[in-house]
Formats: C-alpha cells, structure tokens, sequence
C-alpha cells in the first residue's frame, strides 16, 4: 500500500470524525429540546409510576444521544442494537407522554441510523421505530393527519441522513481511487524509467565499450610494434598513455552499465552489504547502526541515502585510514537521517566537493527531495549527515 492511499484513507477518518464533531451540536439541541418539553407536559418526570418510568426513558434517551455510540465497537450490528434501544426509548417517551414533543426522539434516532448505519440495516432500524412510533399515537388517539404527518417526518430524515453517509462514502471512494491512480502513474515512471536505464546500459555496452575495448587491442597492437621496430621513445610514451586511457575508459563503461542496471535496487537494505564491502576492501573498522522502526522509502530516496553511504566511506578510506567509523540510519517521524561519523586515523581534510560521484552530487539530489547534507570535522574526526522528509 503506498503513501498516497495511506494518506487517503488517514484523511477519510479524519472526515468521519469531523463530521461527528459537526453533528454533536445538532444532537445537544434535540436533547436539549426533549428534556425541556418532558419537563413542561404532562405527565412531568417525577420518582414513581408513570412518571418515573418517563423519567427512566427520558435518562436514557439523553444519555445515548449524547454519548452516541457508547459501546465502542465498530460492528454495524451492535450500532443498530443500540440505535433500536434508543429509539424504544424514544417510543416510550411517546407513549407516556403523548402531549408532548413526542415524535422528535424517534425521528432523530432515524436520521442517525441513516447517517451510521448501511442502507439495508438503516431502513430496517427506520422502519421498526417508524412503525413503533406511528402505532403509538395512534393508540393515544392522535388523528390520521397527524399520524401520517409523523411519518413522513421519520421517513424524511431518515433518507436525508441515508444521503448524508453516501455522500461521505462517495467522496472517500473517490479520493482513495485517486490515490491509487497516482501510485498506479508512479509505478509506471519507475518501470519506464527502469527500462531506460536498461537501454541506455545497452547502448553502453554494445557502442561505448566494445568500441573502447577494440581500440584498447589495436593500441596494444601499436605499443607492440613500437617496441619491435625501436621507435621513438616519446611515440612509445604517447601509446602507452593512450593505451592506459581506453583500459580506464573500459572500465569506467563497465561501471556505469552496472550502475544503471542496480540503480533501482539500490536503498538502505543493502547498507550493511555495502559497509561490510567496504570494511573488507579497504579494511576499515566500520559499523551500521538503525534507530527506529524501518519503513519503506522512494527509490530516488533510498539511493541517494546508498550513494551518501558509499561517498562517505570512500573518503574515509582516502583520507582517514585506520579510524574508526559508524553508520547510523535513523527513522524518526517524518525524517530519514543518515550519520557517517569517523574517529581517529590521518587528520582528516576532505572537501565538500570531490572528484566523482562527489558530495556536491549527493546534495543536489537531496536537495531535490527537500532534504539537506552537511559535512564537516568534528573534534575527533569528521562527519557527514544527511537529513531528508519521508
């Protein structure tokens, strides 16, 4: 799963919660407005016989509307069991005190089993409360008109909050199918990108090197027929030298068709491969360290973590041999940061510019990824850090 859905998924709880918080004042004036009319009809909340049984219902009422959902559990049946208790709750309220505000309990707890609730397990919650509900009033004896009027109240706030959830779900739905999108384009640059490299290895490889690797024979040809024929000491200079340049020239070629063929596979989980290539080949004392819980990074991220690694242990080796180097990688929330510290040894006089890959190379990609890189002596040596957002 990459970070985009991730993040999609992250920003849709964060709308269900905020919704929530947008309700919360809606469900305190429908509380409000309940406990205010069983306080004023007849009969009134009291502590016996009807009247604490109206005030049991009213308790009740306002306790799961206020804490709505109290039972903490996100399976869709518990919600509707608690939604049915509530709404009896209201229904009661309706049958103990039929001259009051007495269809406003079980319309709300309609419309927030059309907000909590699938649609099948919504209009199933709806239609018993509806059906509790109609039935009482009428009972106490309230005219058709009424009934049907009550009904239709349930009946509308419970489709207004059907709609409200699909709204919800539709836009979670349609940010999560763009995020896929977007990692779907990602994987696709990379592949494209993999398979240039590929190519321009291949063309390295058939032009470059081979052409590089005749003229390395046809010059050593040459030196060999200097050589036979006594010739000149500085045309026998001159094709040694040239013939020194095409064996570099070879071999830098062999290099960049290795490095573009491993580029997309290089990251941190080849650093200890890397530090312990470097402590056997140039005998170094060199050890890796992780701080914190790995966690996937971007290839771009990850080989420019690579390449600071291999960088900063080659000049270690160069100017500081006989130290001793640590390798710290740490994974802090939001940060990826990467230590190469060495001690002792040569004193160390390394430029923030060298030759090759070079650590200018190494911050200009950095740079790109929002990141930055440091170097510089410390008291008992010198370190390089590099620090980046992941």
């Amino acid at each position: 799963m990459g970070e985009r859905v991730v993040s999609a998924q992250v920003d849709a709880l964060r709308r269900r919660r905020r919704e929530g918080r947008q309700l919360a004042p809606l469900r305190v004036a429908v509380t409000a407005i309940v406990v205010a009319v069983a306080l004023t009809s007849t009969p009134s909340v009291g502590l016996a016989g009807r009247h604490l049984a109206l005030s049991a219902c009213v308790l009740l009422f306002v306790v799961e509307m206020l804490g709505w959902p109290l039972l903490r559990v996100d399976v869709l049946l518990v919600r509707a069991s608690e939604l049915l208790v509530m709404g009896g709750a209201g229904v009661a309220i309706a049958a103990i005190q039929p001259n009051g505000l007495n269809v406003l309990p079980a319309s709300a707890v309609v419309f927030t089993a059309g907000v909590a609730l699938t649609p099948m397990l919504a209009a199933v919650v709806g239609a018993i409360v509806t059906a509790a509900v109609v039935v009482t009033l009428a009972v106490a004896g309230t005219g058709g008109a009424g009934v049907g009027a009550e009904a239709l109240l349930c009946a509308v706030l419970g489709l207004t909050g059907a709609l409200l959830r699909r709204y919800r779900i539709g836009q979670d739905r349609t940010e999560l199918l763009l995020a896929e999108l977007e990692e779907a384009r990602d994987d696709q640059a990379r592949a494209a990108a993999a398979q240039e490299r590929a190519r321009i290895a291949r063309e390295l490889h058939d032009v470059l090197a081979h052409s590089l690797s005749g003229l390395s024979i046809q010059l050593e040809t040459a030196r060999k027929l200097a050589k036979a024929t006594d010739a000149a000491v500085e045309l026998s200079t001159a094709i040694d030298g040239a013939a020194g340049l095409a064996k570099r020239g070879v071999l830098e070629a062999r290099k960049a068709v290795g490095t573009l063929r491993q580029d997309d596979r290089l990251g941190p989980d080849r650093l200890p491969e890397l530090v312990e290539q470097y402590g056997r080949d140039f005998n170094l004392a060199v050890s890796l360290s992780v701080d914190g819980p790995p966690r996937p990074v971007s290839p771009e991220l990850g080989l420019t973590l690579y390449r600071v690694t291999g960088e900063a242990l080659t000049n270690v080796a160069r100017h500081a041999a006989g130290s001793t180097t640590l390798v710290r990688l740490s994974y802090a929330p939001g940060q990826v940061r990467l230590e190469v510290t060495n001690e002792g040894g040569q004193p160390s006089e390394v430029a923030a510019h060298s030759g090759g890959w070079g650590l200018a190379g190494v911050r200009e990609r950095l740079k790109r990824l929002g990141g930055e890189l440091s170097a510089g002596p410390t008291e008992l040596g010198w370190s390089v850090v590099a620090s980046v957002p992941a």
